[in-house]
């Protein structure tokens, strides 16, 4: 098997990229095994270089890590989806890096050679139109906040792990929500005015909000979160909420919906952007569908598993036995 690690130079403004490449370098001929590093040059390089790589190595295994936020582990994924003997892992030198939450603390994503022993587990992922994303789509509030932190994080007076409550504090001024026709599992589209949505495979968006925490890598559904277009003074009193994925319980005040479905349409009265995995796009119409077990994740020797992923791991051993 050939390890490839696959460096974003801008992620988290650049910080200790080198020691990064040096460690990588260290681990790797330590162990003796047969890697590559790989610096992205733009936006969408890193699912071309996958994409390159599984199409010249006819499915033989091959672990490709996202050496950045969840934007750089996003396209990585979007390379290796449905190639068989493809798993993506993931170092978290980005700002958000919001996919490893699920794990806890998640230090030793940050040890390569608790990577290099690392389990491959099949985690669910959602297809959003021609794309896929591993953790979340949002759009509506969410998603303006995402465009406005990508310029606040090009500020060398706020510091990268602020810049997204800065993104908050600053597009509640206009509070840009979400206006779509909504279908979910096939029933008739519904007209709807949100203040943000959510579509999420995993727990956590914008640097530590536990938006949806419901939601599972492996339970075949996608956990969405409908968020009704509130005042600015309620929207405030609920934000710590939000932060801490307490807020769930404000659905019996009808201000949220939750719900688990596994397939959900929007059509857009104009041309909508969302935030797939953290980087931009605009739609017209979008399907997101869940695809079960479409990827498979690396996840670090000795890391805690999500608790989900873990009965599943059970499950498996249980079958065997």
């Amino acid at each position: 098997m050939k390890y490839y690690f696959i460096v974003n130079p801008m992620a988290g403004k650049g910080a200790h990229r080198e020691e990064l490449i040096e460690s990588i370098r260290a681990a790797c001929e330590k162990r003796e095994i047969e890697y590559e590093i790989y610096k992205t040059k733009a936006v969408g390089d890193a699912t071309v270089f996958v994409k390159s790589v599984c199409a010249d190595t006819a499915n033989l295994p091959a672990r490709f890590y996202a050496c950045g936020g969840d934007g750089t582990l996003g396209e990585v994924a979007n390379g290796a989806a449905g190639v068989k003997g493809a798993a993506v892992g993931v170092i978290p030198v980005g700002t958000g890096n919001d996919f490893v939450r699920n794990f806890g603390k998640g230090e030793l994503f940050f040890d390569i050679e608790a990577q290099i022993d690392g389990e491959e587990y099949p985690i669910d992922i959602l297809k959003c139109n021609d794309m896929y994303a591993i953790n979340m789509i949002n759009i509506g509030f969410d998603c303006e906040v995402v465009k406005k932190t990508v310029k606040l994080k090009k500020s060398p007076l706020i510091p990268s792990k602020l810049a997204y409550i800065a993104g908050v504090v600053t597009t509640l001024i206009k509070k840009p929500g979400m206006k779509a026709e909504v279908s979910c599992d096939g029933s008739e589209f519904v007209f709807g005015e949100y203040l943000l949505t959510t579509y999420a495979n995993g727990e956590f968006c914008g640097g530590g909000f536990h938006s949806n925490p419901c939601a599972a890598l492996c339970d075949g559904t996608i956990d969405s979160l409908f968020i009704n277009n509130v005042s600015r003074r309620v929207f405030v009193s609920l934000v710590g909420s939000y932060k801490k994925g307490t807020h769930l319980p404000l659905e019996q005040k009808n201000i949220l919906k939750n719900r688990k479905y596994k397939k959900i349409e929007l059509r857009f009265p104009q041309k909508q952007s969302a935030s797939v995995d953290g980087e931009l796009y605009d739609f017209d119409e979008l399907c997101i569908e869940i695809v079960p077990r479409g990827a498979t994740f690396v996840a670090p020797a000795g890391v805690i598993l999500p608790r989900a992923l873990a009965d599943k791991v059970e499950e498996r051993v249980e079958a065997t036995v």
